[in-house]
């Protein structure tokens, strides 16, 4: 069988160089294992970060040879484990390889009555990221005026209809304008271009009344022209800074930082490994919002299994997904 390693690590950019296929000898069944066959492997920008020789210590480091990894749909093709059997949807952290023999230990099943693809989306690391920064920590009320960057991708999207579900005035960017349309087409009416040369003006002619919650999820230039606009009290929830994921060391904060101190705005950084324990929670607020059709969400499918991976995290860094980016394998 084939499996995806890291082939060596990148000091900027990244490109198909830094990837190898390696093949190995397959897994049987086992005793006490389930036999999975990976069906879909979501691709995701903080992967990058995993490739870093230093820092981002919430998660483990992959070296030169590191047989590579993400949160994956699975089928069981064989179950010596009690309580699953052949056919069940098994959902988690899985190596991105053809099979896999697994203890079950951090796998869900997919429960009958929600389209099993949800869990790799809504119902799961990116819908609970969103769910955690946006809900669980930023506390929107419809006293508030939220701006959520890159809100046409995995996290963003949902971030940025969890706050207009709970009443507040909520302005998303994104980068391309197919992207926009998207946003509009699901019913945000203040739908701006980060990538503007002007989006600091647009920002500040759209929010005059300025921002009482900023969604991080960019870093750089749009993250100062958030600065610029937040209002004094507020708060900037911080779900990452892609921008920034491909840059030498040192990577350095946006000039205006010291207004959010000036102006008393609580920055809130957070990292969802560290609040594992309010998954429950999490599904049982979001499980009717998907099973009802009340929340949009969208998969960007790449085809090609697992050679497709490394084109398909590349382009993440591009901006050329629309929706949540997985590779069918």
């Amino acid at each position: 069988m084939q499996r995806l390693v890291l082939a060596k690590r990148p000091t900027r950019q990244l490109t198909q160089e830094h990837f190898r296929l390696e093949e190995v000898a397959p897994p049987g069944p086992q005793d006490g294992a389930l036999l999975l066959y990976p069906r879909f492997m979501s691709v995701d920008p903080y992967m990058r970060t995993r490739m870093q020789p230093e820092g981002y210590g919430y998660i483990s480091h992959w070296m030169s040879g590191s047989v590579l990894s993400g949160y994956a749909l699975a089928e069981v093709m064989d179950s010596r484990l009690p309580g699953w059997s052949r056919g069940d949807w098994a959902v988690g952290h899985l190596p991105m390889q053809e099979w896999v023999a697994h203890d079950g230990h951090g796998l869900r099943r997919a429960p009958a009555g929600t389209p099993p693809l949800a869990w790799l989306h809504p119902l799961g690391m990116t819908g609970f990221t969103a769910w955690l920064g946006m809900q669980l920590l930023g506390k929107p009320s419809p006293a508030d005026c939220v701006l959520v960057g890159a809100a046409a991708g995995a996290v963003g999207s949902i971030a940025a209809q969890l706050a207009r579900k709970a009443g507040a005035r909520v302005i998303v960017t994104a980068g391309r304008e197919d992207k926009r349309a998207w946003l509009r087409s699901i019913g945000f009416d203040h739908v701006l271009d980060h990538r503007a040369a002007d989006f600091s003006e647009q920002l500040r002619h759209t929010t005059p009344e300025g921002l009482t919650l900023d969604f991080e999820t960019i870093g750089g230039s749009a993250f100062a022209a958030a600065i610029d606009a937040m209002r004094s009290g507020g708060r900037v929830v911080v779900c990452g800074l892609v921008s920034q994921y491909q840059q030498e060391a040192p990577r350095r904060a946006p000039h205006n930082m010291a207004r959010l101190g000036e102006r008393g705005v609580a920055v809130i950084p957070f990292v969802a490994p560290h609040f594992e324990r309010h998954f429950e929670t999490f599904l049982d607020e979001m499980s009717p919002l998907v099973t009802s059709g009340r929340l949009h969400w969208r998969l960007d499918t790449m085809q090609g299994g697992l050679e497709a991976i490394p084109g398909a995290l590349i382009g993440l860094f591009d901006g050329d997904n629309l929706g949540k980016r997985i590779v069918a394998l």
